[in-house]
């Protein structure tokens, strides 16, 4: 199995943004989404009651009604070209086991894009990329914890960031000691050369064909 982990250094850094742009141009790629829950205040104050409503361990989802039900990320990923996606929801101190029954749902030979910033403390990874933004300073401390494995670093920008915020986001990477190749991309916008740069490389790590 080829493994890409999408990680990020904060909530909101476009993570899933990342993730649908590779699947709509890699080839042959599921997904699986990692929800982790953690003692305490949610680390994403997002409101959307997953924690609280966890019982077991960890719950694994592949089920197509669950998968595409509107305003997911899962839904977000199979309409972005996904084969196959599972939603894993981990309780932290169940993650590896968690992750370990996971991936039994893909083939051996399957590729898959992983997001969430879990998977790395608990799995290796083909490829780890992490995603970060001009608009969130904030590193999280797991982010500083794994940064030494990360192999490509993304910036996801929009169109109104401009190349004084760029140079200190990239600034902020080495900062934590994240010196890995870095990409600039702009999922949102068609015809952005730094966009084909990105997949170029990617597809090279990958041995997929680049069309001229």
């Amino acid at each position: 199995m080829r493994i890409i982990s999408i990680t990020g250094t904060a909530s909101g850094v476009g993570k899933t943004a990342v993730v649908r742009f590779l699947l709509k141009n890699l080839e042959d790629f599921s997904a699986l989404k990692i929800t982790t829950k953690h003692e305490g205040n949610c680390p994403r104050h997002s409101g959307c009651d997953v924690c609280e409503t966890m019982k077991r361990p960890y719950t694994i989802t592949t089920d197509p009604p669950q998968i595409n039900q509107a305003g997911k990320d899962t839904a977000l990923f199979k309409s972005a070209g996904a084969r196959k996606v599972v939603w894993l929801q981990a309780h932290s101190e169940h993650l590896k086991r968690g992750i370990k029954e996971a991936l039994t749902h893909f083939n051996k030979n399957d590729s898959v894009l992983i997001e969430g910033n879990s998977f790395l403390h608990a799995h290796d990874a083909d490829i780890s990329i992490l995603v970060t933004t001009p608009r969130e300073t904030k590193i999280k401390r797991s982010t500083r914890e794994i940064v030494s494995r990360i192999d490509l670093a993304v910036i996801n920008i929009y169109a109104d960031d401009s190349p004084d915020d760029i140079m200190k986001t990239r600034e902020r990477l080495h900062q934590i000691g994240c010196y890995a190749p870095v990409h600039v991309v702009n999922p949102l916008q068609d015809d952005y050369t730094p966009n084909e740069v990105f997949l170029c490389h990617m597809k090279e790590m990958l041995g997929q064909s680049i069309k001229s």
